[in-house]
């Protein structure tokens, strides 16, 4: 099986480091929101300190971007292939990155986080759909995950080089991750089969699965006939009109959204880019708030390693439960120590370890199951003719939910008080696990027209 995997394996490594060029935007704002914050014109290439609706604006606008990027994205995607599409998204996250670098004026950072959010967005839209497409069925949840790896290693990157190093230096390194995409990505991948086929490039088709299949022509024989066989069955409903009237598609497309929409709900990109003022303001826990952030960072990193051997075994439904749960929990007890710390009079000193230990379950948790398999899940549930439109919907309700989360996540700690807040996010979290334990099927090992049977029962 490692064998019949190689080549794919190595396809999927290669796109991987788009989504670490991704998932780096995110946590960008930790280190760089408290250097914009600083009167020192050494750190602070602004030459004076930001407000908190200045701040805001920096970490939400790639929300905005990134609500935009699933349409042109997915658009190209379907038109003209998913790897012409995937080597595009890495040219505005590299001028994002260059922008930031040399940036003297706020409407230039402004600038480069929408266009960063545009590549962001389309690229949660056009991986999952790449990368469920060149896998196998019994090892498409596995490679699938992989890009969790990949995207929690982009949200520790600005952890551990934001806080030491210049604005500029920083953000040049950062955009040789997607330069670094572009080259590898172009000289190794092949075009999706399923796109070719559907194109009718039988030639270009038989090429690519064997690359993928490392030359087994047996396997890419039978493979092409099945590919031909899902594709027929679906075709007179690939158009967008009747992706809507079509139950099926219906029922997966509220499955996806509902998901994606309590991914973000867990409120993990709040967390993700203000980490270091969270800690901050939860005070003294004999560390300092960077160095907190780094174990945060690291926990992502390392946490997301043991889904790619799971999703297959124990199942995506299993996964989002027990991970729904942990957060729920965790943001629980998280609520209660800002609710003493702010609320009462009570001295919080002797547990000033519990938010640091309350992130690191709930980052656990959360990359078992609803950080990764929103995605995952969403490319399983749908046909290939459809699966363009599905992502990009999904990806934009990932977007917008991800905007009014961060945008107004300094405005709920005031109105409601941080404790509240956190328990708001718990709560949701609560919603969603009952949602998925009565609506959402179990899609491991299956194929896309098993899939469909078990929607359509």
């Amino acid at each position: 099986m490692f064998k019949l995997l190689s080549y794919t394996l190595l396809t999927v490594l290669t796109v991987d480091l788009l989504a670490t060029s991704g998932d780096i935007t995110g946590t960008w704002t930790s280190p760089i929101l408290p250097k914009l914050s600083s009167s020192d014109s050494d750190i602070n290439p602004l030459g004076k300190p930001i407000d908190s609706d200045t701040e805001s604006w920096i970490g939400s606008l790639i929300n905005i971007g990134a609500m935009v990027g699933p349409f042109p994205f997915g658009f190209i995607a379907e038109r003209y292939g998913r790897k012409i599409s995937l080597l595009l998204i890495a040219i505005p996250h590299i001028i994002s990155y260059i922008t930031l670098a040399v940036s003297k004026t706020v409407y230039l950072y402004y600038f480069a986080r929408v266009l960063g959010g545009i590549a962001v967005g389309g690229g949660y839209t056009v991986l999952p759909m790449y990368v469920a497409e060149i896998a196998e069925d019994s090892n498409r949840g596995t490679l699938s995950v992989t890009l969790n790896i990949f995207w929690t290693f982009g949200n520790l990157i600005p952890y551990v080089l934001g806080p030491y190093i210049s604005i500029f230096w920083f953000n040049i390194i950062l955009a040789c991750v997607p330069a670094s995409f572009f080259i590898l990505f172009f000289l190794i991948a092949p075009e999706s089969p399923y796109f070719l086929i559907g194109k009718n490039k039988m030639i270009q088709a038989e090429k690519s699965l064997l690359k993928l299949r490392s030359n087994n022509k047996k396997v890419v024989e039978n493979e092409i006939q099945y590919i031909k066989s899902e594709l027929a069955k679906n075709e007179s409903q690939g158009t967008f009109i009747n992706f809507f009237k079509t139950r099926i598609y219906m029922k997966g497309l509220i499955i996806s959204v509902v998901l994606i929409i309590a991914q973000q709900l867990s409120g993990i990109s709040a967390i993700l880019y203000y980490t270091q003022e969270i800690f901050t303001a939860a005070g003294a826990n004999g560390l300092k708030p960077e160095v907190s952030s780094i174990i945060i960072g690291v926990v992502i990193f390392f946490s997301s390693f043991g889904t790619p051997f799971v999703a297959d075994s124990l199942g995506r439904r299993l996964l989002l439960l027990i991970s729904l749960l942990g957060i729920s929990l965790s943001l629980l007890a998280l609520g209660i120590y800002f609710y003493l710390k702010n609320s009462t009079n009570l001295d919080t000193s002797a547990i000033s370890w519990l938010p640091i230990a309350c992130l690191v379950v709930f980052i656990v948790t959360f990359n078992i199951g609803i950080g990764p398999l929103p995605w995952t899940v969403s490319s399983e549930l749908f046909p290939t003719s459809v699966k363009p439109y599905a992502a990009s919907l999904v990806s934009f309700a990932c977007w917008t939910t991800s905007f009014f989360v961060t945008k107004f996540f300094t405005d709920m700690k005031k109105s409601l008080g941080e404790g509240e807040t956190f328990w708001f996010f718990g709560g949701c979290c609560l919603v969603a696990w009952l949602f998925t334990f009565i609506f959402v099927p179990e899609t491991k090992g299956k194929s896309f027209q098993e899939i469909q049977e078990i929607l359509e029962r």
